[in-house]
């Protein structure tokens, strides 16, 4: 009888076995390649969820549906945890996936260190050569911004604007290159820049309400901590009558008065791209020279105008998109 179970359970698990062996993903070669012709298989890291980074992820996925590339997405989120995004790259890579798209520095990285094989296509980086990603199996979409443009834009609604402010997470490489190309730019149009520097949410209020105090303005780079509590400094500004100049549309959305940043959604799409090219068409990475993307539309907010009492020049105006 004792045998007789023993065999009746090696049978199931052969029927598994078969079961899910034509999952309809692509087949693999001994070195990774897909040899298939279904669905290819994209993991998708992302390092914490807000919406610049969920625009990005949006548009790559687009990509490949407009392009009428069917792909399987197995979308993972570290939840903010470098630990976690380290697991989430080795996984990948043990499960062979055809492509892995990262999305932001802290989630790149370890995808770029966990395998040399495997193309990596990234998006939301200010800057991957500093941030030592770019490999021969690497390339994608930076999120680099001309801030001396924006600063520019700020001027031209206050053109009395002496000191600007910053928020940043000093333990963000992407952020403290962007407020280093703060520096430079706000340098050559005469503005001084005074900088708060915090590692941790529960330290930006108190950095919020000193910047009030000593800033003309306050400029939000592209950062993930600051993202989580835009509403929080945008707030504070307003009431104040300070101008707050997001890097990014979701800060606007969050409160900040106006930007003229890049869309996410439009950086994802073009890393999409890049990664139809590799899949589809046979392209290397390294064939594919990572890319930046101009400053678009000009994006400002309604209820915050109206609240600073400030009139938008006619040349703004006129290219500006309102939201509420």
């Amino acid at each position: 009888m004792k045998k007789l179970l023993i065999l009746m359970s090696a049978l199931a698990l052969m029927i598994l076995s078969c079961g899910n062996s034509g999952s309809g993903n692509k087949s693999k070669s001994s070195d990774g390649a897909s040899t298939g012709s279904n669905k290819y298989r994209i993991g998708i890291t992302q390092i914490a969820s807000h919406p610049a980074l969920d625009s990005a992820r949006e548009g790559f996925k687009d990509a490949f549906k407009e392009a009428g590339i069917e792909a399987d997405f197995d979308e993972k989120n570290a939840n903010g945890e470098t630990a976690n995004a380290n697991l989430i790259a080795n996984n990948f890579v043990s499960s062979k996936e055809d492509l892995i798209f990262a999305i932001a520095t802290n989630a790149a990285q370890p995808a770029s260190q966990a395998t040399n094989e495997i193309p990596v296509v990234f998006s939301a980086i200010t800057d991957p050569q500093a941030a030592g990603i770019l490999k021969d199996n690497v390339t994608g979409v930076s999120d680099r911004m001309d801030v001396k443009q924006q600063l520019e834009l700020l001027k031209k609604l206050s053109p009395n604007i002496k000191t600007v402010g910053v928020i940043y997470n000093s333990s963000e490489q992407n952020s403290k290159i962007q407020v280093e190309d703060l520096k430079k730019a706000a340098k050559e149009l005469g503005i001084n820049v005074v900088e708060k520097s915090i590692v941790q949410a529960n330290e930006i209020p108190q950095a919020a309400d000193s910047l009030v105090r000593e800033a003309d303005a306050i400029y939000l780079p592209t950062d993930n901590l600051v993202a989580s509590v835009v509403s929080l400094i945008t707030e504070k500004a307003t009431t104040a009558k300070k101008i707050v100049f997001g890097a990014e549309a979701a800060h606007v959305k969050g409160g900040a008065l106006i930007t003229q940043g890049v869309s996410y959604y439009e950086i994802g799409k073009e890393a999409g791209k890049m990664a139809i090219d590799i899949l589809k068409n046979g392209k290397k990475p390294n064939e594919i020279k990572f890319k930046t993307m101009p400053l678009n539309e000009i994006v400002v907010n309604a209820k915050t105008l109206a609240a600073l009492g400030i009139s938008l020049p006619e040349d703004v105006k006129s290219k500006a998109k309102l939201v509420q």
